[in-house]
């Protein structure tokens, strides 16, 4: 840690977020819900001007967030849900391997098809547009606790508190500081915390695409030799003809970094044939194509999530492979588990007790270490080319395929609900 040069009176409030997206200013909106006199330093600037607004509403994002019940059940609760303008719900879910003879059905398809009541695996929402409806509530909720386009300098640990500064000279004296600063975490790094990474030499290459068959409520992943390729439902937009609809989906394809480069840069054209040929036609052909981008693909855990005072959520404590899509899910559960721990503290005169910090940790970082590795063995598994292995997970999908109670175990899982069970974010099934 570095030295903090105080420029101003410093105030004091009850926690510092640092960090204003999704998984920061859930926290934020969950304090405030509880009375807790928080301050938020956001990077990003204001989305919310009518002009930018109208503007980022009317692009399509590449990439989405397959967002879980608990997520939702939480986003709802701090009353950023109803925002969102547009969303895609999805009811079920189909793996299968290229090479393998199971395909392993989440949800209910047939009910995905249906006017029936649909029970829900969750939501995919563009970050853009979620974003958008989180800043507004924030706005609206923190007022001038909420700082946007303010950069943090340096935090500086005393005896009974941290001393935070910013580069535009304002200063704060608080208890308790909760980096929800991203994989780059500069709160993680100003407190000294080390991180443990896992280069998997891949990148995913991510687009928008529409294709002949409409997606019908269903999220896809093929396992692919070299690597899983996954086709997302995204929401209908307004701009789009009625015979577009539900024919829009978010691509991520995992790739070798070298194949994944050749691919991005390949005309519309062929790269539509590319995705057409490599998803086995599942839902006809690739007709259109928007919004292209490649990014490397990296797993990193911090070794600790808090010290004295401070602790961290999210990307800035872990990240995952996209491959299940739980990233920003396991991000929101920490916000849950660690405000429910922090006010039932609260609640008995407590307040950042550096046991309730370390329970939080032990609670949030073995789950989030078994997802990740295991993300890690599942890549490596369906993208071997060594014959016992290809055999193997072709007979494990087959087998995984009619095991009704471990496909429902999985899904629960992926639900978020047994997170949170304990706590007073407790999701009814």
């Amino acid at each position: 840690m570095t030295i903090a040069t105080i420029q101003n009176t410093p105030q004091n409030v009850e926690v510092v977020i640092v960090g204003g997206g999704l998984v920061g200013g859930l926290c934020a909106l969950l304090l405030a819900e509880a009375g807790v006199k928080i301050t938020v330093i956001d990077a990003a600037p204001p989305l919310t001007d009518e002009a930018r607004a109208k503007g980022l509403l009317a692009k399509r994002d590449a990439r989405v967030w397959a967002l879980s019940p608990a997520s939702l059940s939480l986003l709802e609760r701090v009353g950023v849900w109803s925002r969102v303008v547009r969303h895609a719900p999805y009811q079920g879910m189909q793996v299968w391997s290229r090479d393998g003879r199971g395909v392993l059905d989440f949800g209910d398809l047939e009910q995905a098809h249906s006017d029936q009541e649909k029970i829900l695996l969750g939501s995919m929402v563009e970050p853009s547009v979620l974003s958008l409806a989180l800043q507004q509530v924030m706005q609206e909720q923190l007022g001038a606790s909420y700082l946007q386009s303010k950069r943090l300098k340096n935090i500086e640990r005393f005896s009974e508190h941290w001393s935070v500064t910013l580069e535009s000279g304002e200063s704060y004296q608080t208890p308790l500081v909760i980096g929800a600063d991203g994989a780059g975490s500069m709160v993680r790094e100003l407190a000294a915390i080390q991180v443990e990474q896992l280069d998997y030499k891949q990148m995913a290459l991510t687009c928008a695409i529409r294709t002949e068959k409409p997606h019908g409520g269903i999220a896809r992943q093929v396992f692919l030799p070299s690597g899983p390729l996954a086709f997302l439902p995204l929401a209908n937009h307004e701009n789009q003809t009625s015979a577009e609809h539900d024919c829009w989906q978010s691509v991520v394809w995992t790739l070798p970094a070298v194949q994944a480069q050749d691919l991005s840069d390949l005309d519309d054209t062929a790269l539509m044939a590319a995705l057409s040929h490599a998803s086995g036609y599942v839902l006809g052909q690739v007709t259109a194509i928007q919004s292209r981008g490649v990014f490397p693909l990296k797993a990193q855990q911090a070794k600790q999530y808090c010290v004295d005072g401070l602790a961290l959520i999210g990307d800035a404590a872990h990240v995952i492979h996209p491959m299940a899509g739980q990233g920003v899910n396991l991000g929101c559960l920490d916000a849950a588990v660690l405000i429910d721990a922090l006010l039932h503290d609260r609640a008995r005169g407590l307040w950042a007790n550096r046991q309730t910090l370390k329970r939080f940790e032990r609670e949030r970082k073995l789950p989030n270490s078994v997802m990740m590795h295991g993300l890690s063995v599942l890549g490596w598994l369906q993208s071997s080319d060594q014959q016992w292995i290809m055999w193997l997970r072709g007979e494990g999908m087959q087998a995984l395929a009619q095991l009704d109670g471990l496909r429902r175990v999985i899904g629960e899982q992926a639900s978020g609900r047994s997170a949170v069970k304990s706590t007073r974010y407790r999701v009814m099934s």
